[in-house]
């Protein structure tokens, strides 16, 4: 999960080749954003036992919106989480992404 400005969180699931506008999907802060990502992701795991959410505040990222996230780790029963900066090869598609008005959840 990247924390951005305004507010904004996104996500993604992969590498740096697969990563692009289309694949580092925005979501909300509440049971239809975050968690419903969450779960699903962990639904999805090859190893639920292993699956982990790495949280990645940008320096825009409200610490609220950290805060929440942590709840959401919580709420979602996620033993599993690291916190991290955001990778160098992530920055762009980001900066991309929260230039742009914010879209309705897709998730």
């Amino acid at each position: 999960m990247i924390l951005g400005k305004d507010h904004r969180v996104f996500y993604h699931q992969e590498d740096k080749t697969g990563l692009n506008d289309q694949t580092l999907m925005e979501t909300t802060y509440d049971r239809k954003g975050i968690t419903s990502v969450i779960e699903k992701a962990h639904r999805n795991a090859a190893d639920g036992e292993k699956f982990t959410v790495i949280i990645k505040p940008t320096d825009d990222a409200a610490y609220s919106d950290f805060v929440n996230v942590l709840d959401e780790m919580e709420v979602t029963k996620t033993e599993h989480y690291g916190v991290t900066d955001i990778k160098d090869w992530e920055v762009p598609v980001y900066k991309n992404k929260v230039d742009k008005p914010a879209s309705p959840s897709s998730n």
